[in-house]
């Protein structure tokens, strides 16, 4: 009987989460200064744990993390999710090539900043010009289509005080300010 319990409990919840997700996608195609914060889909790096930093400002990747087969996919339904509910957000990047990739695959077009990269936990300067960038970019687009920032974890906790998971869509609003209020989560991946 335990077993057919562990099976039930999970089932029950699965459809409250779908109709959360629907709610927050019906914001995304009706409601203004919405953002999407999103993490670079699976890359070498977050599989392997290796060249996280490494950033090739010449935009050819050496020494960088990349997608993996899996990440190209998840980017893939990303964009496929995003189209089927004829959403057409404004793509912002990290300058990253996971990043980049990611958002390549998913939207096409995507605008990006060298200052948006990921960069070492105690460059305390880095994170201060991440975060003046990001709101900067983040405010001038502002308006009626939503925003997907594309990046990195600890840069989306630095803005949200949220942890993400790879495959999860952060929803918000965005004020004035640059400030973003969090609405809830999409699980793309279940």
């Amino acid at each position: 009987m335990k077993m057919r319990a562990t099976w039930i409990i999970p089932l029950l919840f699965l459809p409250l989460a779908v109709v959360a997700d629907e709610a927050l996608w019906k914001k995304l195609q009706q409601d203004q200064h919405m953002v999407v914060l999103m993490r670079n889909a699976e890359s070498t790096g977050n599989r392997d744990g290796a060249n996280m930093l490494a950033w090739d400002s010449s935009g050819n990747c050496v020494g960088e993390s990349t997608l993996t087969t899996k990440g190209m996919a998840q980017a893939r339904r990303v964009g496929e999710a995003f189209e089927k509910r004829g959403i057409k957000p404004i793509a912002i990047s990290s300058p990253m090539c996971r990043c980049r990739e990611t958002a390549q695959i998913a939207f096409g077009k995507f605008l990006t900043d060298p200052n948006l990269r990921q960069r070492p936990a105690v460059d305390s300067q880095g994170q201060d010009e991440f975060q003046t960038v990001a709101s900067e970019l983040l405010t001038k687009h502002r308006g009626k289509s939503p925003i997907v920032f594309v990046n990195h974890r600890p840069n989306i906790d630095a803005l949200t005080m949220e942890l993400i998971s790879i495959g999860e869509l952060l929803v918000g609003t965005l004020a004035e300010d640059g400030e973003i209020e969090v609405l809830g989560r999409i699980r793309l991946e279940r």
